[in-house]
């Protein structure tokens, strides 16, 4: 059972994970052993092993947040229809997911009702990207047909998936990107107005939405002039929800937009909302995203994917800041 371990925090990756040979498990009562499939690779694992991320390794530590897999043993007082099922594993950082098999508490997990035809790659990216998506769209402001949204990071995973979902519903998408090819795949995925980031951003917002204002604006970069460009095509009283923080820099609205027209501004993160949402709500939310996977409505570009054995290259590769797709690892085989 050998599985990506952490045995230093900060460094080179290089030197400081490494694949190991783990024991047999003894499952403890509500736990399940999953054989994974697949799990990505997120900017939010890289800063986790650097320690830059809300929760802190336990050395040695065991890596990799999300995937799939299929249920192999359930423990005592765990419902065993569930060996053989495909499942999600939700995001602890406490179990990890870059491993051949994995011990999970059973409320770690979401069973899938999806075919084998389904796209194992696709699914191990549910958990994270697409849910953070999905709350972004329902969760703060009551969207209807027709509306517009802004996003910036708009060529991000998180930004592929809002733009397909709001697609979906109807929504219109603002889309502010830093470069020219970044906003030729998001037109492609359907966003109704692009928009790359430079001079008097503010103004061309405004020009591509043509007398149309925001109900709601999603901020990735945490660039002040991006947020400022967007908030300023925001209508009164419209929220901004901060869901990364490319630049490093702590979100900001400018105090006029702030005081004088009510704006709001708000964070989203994934890890609070599996914690503080219900059981059932988690099913029916990754229910609906697996059968739009299922459909082939729902994906993400994939760049590459890694066998543990090479995850020095898959480490590196996810590292590349002008990457176009999702690195991941498959334990049982590279496809």
């Amino acid at each position: 059972m050998r599985h990506l371990s952490l045995t230093a925090v900060g460094g080179d990756l290089n030197d400081t994970v490494s694949l190991v040979e783990g024991r047999v498990p003894v499952l403890a009562p509500g736990e399940v052993l999953i054989e994974v499939d697949a799990a990505p690779v997120n900017n939010a694992d890289l800063l986790f092993t650097m320690g830059w991320f809300a929760a802190q390794p336990r050395l040695p530590q065991a890596l990799g947040a999300e995937g799939v897999g299929r249920v192999v043993r359930v423990g005592y007082d765990v419902d065993r229809s569930l060996t053989g099922r495909r499942v999600l594993i939700l995001p602890t950082f406490v179990q990890g997911t870059w491993a051949e098999q994995v011990v999970l508490p059973a409320h770690s997990i979401v069973p899938l009702s999806v075919t084998d035809e389904a796209d194992v790659l696709q699914l191990a990216m549910l958990p994270v990207n697409p849910a953070t998506a999905r709350a972004l769209l329902h969760d703060y402001v009551a969207l209807r047909p027709g509306d517009w949204i802004g996003l910036n990071l708009a060529n991000s995973a998180v930004g592929h998936y809002v733009v397909t979902l709001a697609k979906q519903a109807g929504i219109k998408t603002l889309a502010v990107v830093r470069r020219e090819e970044a906003a030729k795949q998001v037109r492609e995925l359907g966003a109704n107005a692009v928009v790359v980031d430079g001079p008097e951003l503010g103004e061309r917002i405004a020009a591509a939405l043509n007398g149309g204002q925001l109900r709601l604006a999603l901020e990735g970069t945490t660039d002040p002039e991006q947020t400022a460009a967007l908030v300023r095509s925001l209508e009164d009283g419209g929220t901004v929800v901060t869901f990364a923080a490319a630049t490093g820099q702590a979100p900001s609205v400018p105090v006029g937009d702030l005081i004088y027209r009510g704006i709001v501004l708000r964070a989203f993160f994934i890890l609070n909302w599996i914690r503080d949402t219900a059981p059932e709500k988690r099913q029916e939310v990754y229910t609906e995203l697996a059968a739009l996977v299922e459909q082939g409505v729902l994906k993400a570009p994939v760049e590459a994917t890694y066998s543990l054995r090479d995850h020095q290259s898959a480490l590196s590769h996810a590292a590349r800041p002008e990457r176009t797709g999702k690195i991941l690892f498959v334990p049982q085989g590279v496809r």
